[in-house]
């Protein structure tokens, strides 16, 4: 590989060490979890056996993603290794929409999350060191933009109990109304009895005259 450029040179660089950070937090999970699975072995078969698995996970991990970004990295025209690289990026704004997410808190009140959800189109392109061929890829992503939370209070029972109230008095008040009217009744049908009988009594004493 020493008939590689500067710029190649950095490309193959940069690949080794992200292929070595993948495979090194791979391998630490895989010891961490064959730790917990052999934590009923005695001590030399669980650190052995955890030693053992993270590296020949971290190993494959590492040859891996070095291979698969080694292979994205040349160029299908000219076959030049390490060689691809992102040139230029074009953002063209698609759509933007306002969203609103309400979620309830167990104290009664409501966390109320606001933001704008923009849609981009986008354009890379990506250049060969080597021959200089370009080539682009399109593709939609979607970003949050000026996002705020707001907690809105629960609700005071208090407003509840005195609207209820108020329902409650208005009611009182037109049963009384009620209860007035039904006594004005009763007392012009009584009235109206007393006038009945008057006028019985005045025909039996105009029948006594004759």
């Amino acid at each position: 590989m020493s008939d590689l450029s500067q710029d190649q040179l950095e490309k193959r660089a940069s690949i080794e060490k992200s292929a070595m950070l993948r495979g090194g937090f791979v391998g630490l999970l895989v010891g961490l979890l064959a730790l917990w699975i052999l934590s009923g072995q005695g001590a030399a078969v669980q650190w052995g056996g955890a030693v053992v698995l993270a590296g020949a996970a971290g190993f494959f991990m590492r040859q891996s993603s070095f291979k698969s970004q080694s292979k994205s990295a040349q160029c299908e025209k000219c076959g030049a290794a390490f060689s691809i690289s992102r040139t230029d990026r074009q953002e063209v704004l698609v759509e933007s929409e306002a969203k609103e997410k309400r979620e309830a808190q167990e104290n009664g009140a409501t966390e109320v999350t606001t933001w704008t959800e923009e849609t981009y189109e986008v354009t890379d392109t990506y250049t060969c060191a080597n021959c200089g061929d370009e080539t682009t890829k399109t593709y939609r992503t979607t970003r949050r933009k000026d996002e705020t939370k707001v907690m809105e209070p629960a609700p005071k029972p208090g407003k509840s109990a005195a609207a209820a109230g108020s329902d409650g008095e208005t009611s009182g008040s037109s049963g009384k109304g009620a209860a007035k009217t039904g006594a004005s009744g009763k007392g012009s049908a009584k009235t109206g009895a007393s006038g009945k009988g008057s006028a019985k009594t005045g025909r039996s004493g105009a029948s006594r005259k004759g």
